[in-house]
């Protein structure tokens, strides 16, 4: 994974990050709740407290308070306006000296004040007071009013003889002032002021608020760690539950490799990357040969293991940055992240099918298990993961119809596109309309030169794009359902000249050739005695070649196939034989009758592998009791060596290429004449 790719996963993962998590944005509002929760029941007691304090407090003066208003308004002391403004009677001079001596009271009360509404201090325990005339303080207006008035003050409201403010820095006092009235009706003209201590009170109400707030913020802390812990636990168990489904969302469940929607998102990136880089990127994707075999014979458990193993063989030949996804059943896809070009992509999918070729172990057997690949390269072969998935399917498709084991996206491969769809609908018109045309190459006995049959290779004379070699509109038949009545236009042209031909030769045959899908049709057999019924023909006028590849492909069905043809007399030929896996046991099991030797081996004898290969495979066919054929005959050099070799028979250019009906009999003609 290059530095790029790496600094573009990191950045969405940093954007996921910088996101607070559930818990978090939880625990942060849970806090705050509790704490703007707590704050508010600690004043709220707070207040409680301080006011119940106060309210015992104002108990205790009102006490004294009376005690003043009984000695300074009882009925023969009370004071004696003709006597003159603010002159206190000996009573009131008594209570004054009464407050200040007894260590009991003093110790309670601090200053005791009467004042007239005019402001004439009647009474006060600082008794040089006595007489003057002052501004009432806020608290005695008020309470002049008509209703008593208690506040909190400092130590200079204390109006004592024995009191120095100053030596009470901080203190706290309560001020209690009563309106009275002296002459009994309810407008009081005279507010007595009792001073009492409340340090002591002020400082029993802080320490009981501290314990309240401790108890309720220890209680409130309790509770957001045990909810805390709750909601965490909640938290990690969605957490995990989260991953788990993420991970069953985006990873196949069997195998533990990325599934469509990781390969998709991983592919969608890759190609943002590849864009600005410019550079290509490549999708193979992959499907196993025989696993259908493999799960049909032993059972769907071993296909299981089979499948678990694919993976970690198809990683190991890759390079960091590089995806292995699974799409279903035995399609896997690799997404290569930088190549090249499609050469270095064609080079990754050779390892990859190289280590698929060791045996897998499973269960105690050893499983061979095979692959196609298909290869697709963006941009050349699309821009888009669907486009490049699409592609990358016809690529594969095309490898597995070759037995080429990798294929790189062809357009001329691809069944959707547009030409292609336009072509098979053009094919099935030019089958019901006769548009299918038959050429026809002899085959002669090496050491006669005698020609007593040909084979029948099909064209199509398209109206607009010509002669139309197989290559370009058997695959069409093949993977569309066409190849039935295309196979049967072939075998009825082919049947009407060998019926034709039998007429001048007894012994003349005419070979057609099989495809895989017509072999495993289970019609073939009527087809064939069918049409061979509808020509007169016999069934050994009829050969039917079949590539070794179409009959190791599904084994056992392909022998049920043969046999019943075999059952009709039509001789059987595996062509393009050497090319394939066959074994000699399988081919002794087989009602075939001849070997056709693959051109590629007959063109290249000059070697002497190629020779050695040609001479066993003669030899071998004899061994088996079979006819031996061999194609691609170009020169008289390789004619002879084939005779040396005892080879039965020969087909190739030096002989005769491909004509046509009309002129396959003048060339019959001619060649009569030159033997005579």
């Amino acid at each position: 994974m290059n530095l790029e790719q790496r600094g573009l996963w990191a950045a969405e993962a940093f954007r996921s990050a910088r996101r607070p998590s559930l818990l978090a944005r939880f625990g942060v509002v849970a806090l705050v709740v509790m704490a703007g929760l707590g704050l508010a029941l600690g004043l709220q007691l707070r207040s409680v407290i301080s006011d119940r304090a106060l309210d015992n407090a104002e108990r205790s003066s009102l006490v004294y308070l009376h005690l003043v208003r009984e000695t300074f308004l009882a009925p023969g002391v009370a004071w004696d306006p003709s006597s003159g403004p603010g002159v206190a009677n000996p009573a009131q001079q008594s209570l004054s000296e009464e407050i200040l001596g007894d260590p009991e009271i003093s110790s309670e009360v601090l200053s005791a004040t009467a004042w007239l509404a005019d402001g004439t201090v009647a009474f006060s325990t600082e008794r040089a007071s006595i007489g003057t005339v002052e501004t009432l303080p806020a608290s005695a207006v008020e309470a002049l009013a008509g209703r008593p008035v208690s506040v909190i003050a400092g130590p200079e409201r204390v109006r004592s003889d024995g009191y120095v403010p100053a030596e009470h820095p901080g203190a706290s006092v309560l001020v209690v002032d009563a309106p009275f009235s002296t002459t009994g009706d309810d407008s009081p003209e005279l507010v007595i002021e009792i001073v009492t201590e409340y340090t002591d009170t002020a400082a029993a109400v802080r320490t009981d608020t501290a314990v309240v707030f401790g108890w309720l913020g220890a209680g409130l802390l309790v509770l957001y760690v045990a909810l805390f812990r709750l909601v965490a636990t909640a938290s990690r168990r969605l957490r995990v539950q989260s991953e788990t489904n993420r991970e069953l969302a985006e990873h196949d469940a069997l195998t533990g490799l990325a599934n469509r929607t990781l390969l998709e998102h991983r592919a969608r990136l890759a190609l943002d990357e590849a864009r600005r880089g410019g550079h290509p990127l490549a999708l193979l994707l992959l499907d196993l040969d025989r696993f259908k075999e493999i799960n049909d014979t032993l059972g769907h458990h071993h296909g299981d293991l089979l499948l678990r193993l694919v993976g970690p063989r198809l990683r190991s030949v890759l390079g960091e940055g590089d995806v292995v996804a699974r799409l279903g059943g035995d399609e896997f896809v690799v997404l290569l992240h930088q190549v090249a070009d499609v050469d270095a992509a064609r080079l990754v999918g050779e390892r990859l099918l190289a280590a698929l070729d060791s045996p897998f172990p499973v269960d105690g057997l050893d499983l061979d298990v095979g692959a196609s690949l298909g290869i697709a390269v963006s941009p050349e072969h699309g821009v888009d993961v669907a486009t490049l998935l699409q592609h990358a399917d016809v690529a594969m498709y095309a490898a597995k119809a070759k037995q080429s084991g990798i294929a790189v996206y062809d357009p001329r491969h691809d069944l959707n596109s547009t030409a292609r769809l336009s072509l098979l609908g053009e094919l099935r018109r030019g089958i019901e309309s006769g548009q299918l045309v038959l050429h026809y190459q002899p085959q002669a006995e090496a050491g006669s030169g005698a020609v007593h049959g040909v084979e029948a290779l099909v064209r199509w004379q398209h109206p607009v794009h010509g002669l139309l070699a197989p290559d370009e509109f058997i695959p069409l038949a093949e993977s569309t359902g066409l190849i039935r009545p295309l196979t049967l236009a072939v075998l009825d042209s082919a049947l009407a000249l060998a019926a034709r031909r039998r007429t001048v030769d007894e012994a003349f045959t005419v070979a057609v050739n099989i495809s895989a899908h017509s072999l495993l049709d289970p019609d073939l057999t009527r087809d064939v005695e069918a049409a061979l019924a509808r020509h007169g023909l016999p069934g050994q006028a009829l050969v039917l070649e079949i590539t070794e590849s179409s009959i190791m492909s599904d084994r056992e069905r392909a022998r049920t196939a043969l046999v019943r043809l075999a059952d009709l007399g039509v001789s059987l030929s595996v062509d393009d034989f050497g090319t394939g896996y066959s074994s000699l046991a399988y081919l002794h099991r087989l009602p075939v009758h001849e070997l056709k030797i693959d051109r590629s081996f007959v063109i290249g004898m000059s070697s002497s592998s190629n020779a050695a290969i040609v001479t066993a495979s003669i030899d071998m066919g004899h061994a088996l009791g079979l006819r031996v054929v061999a194609e691609g005959v170009e020169e008289q050099v390789a004619w002879d060596l084939l005779e040396g070799f005892g080879c039965d028979a020969v087909q190739g250019y030096h002989l005769c290429r491909p004509v046509a009906e009309e002129a396959l009999d003048d060339w019959l003609a001619e060649r009569q004449v030159d033997a005579v």
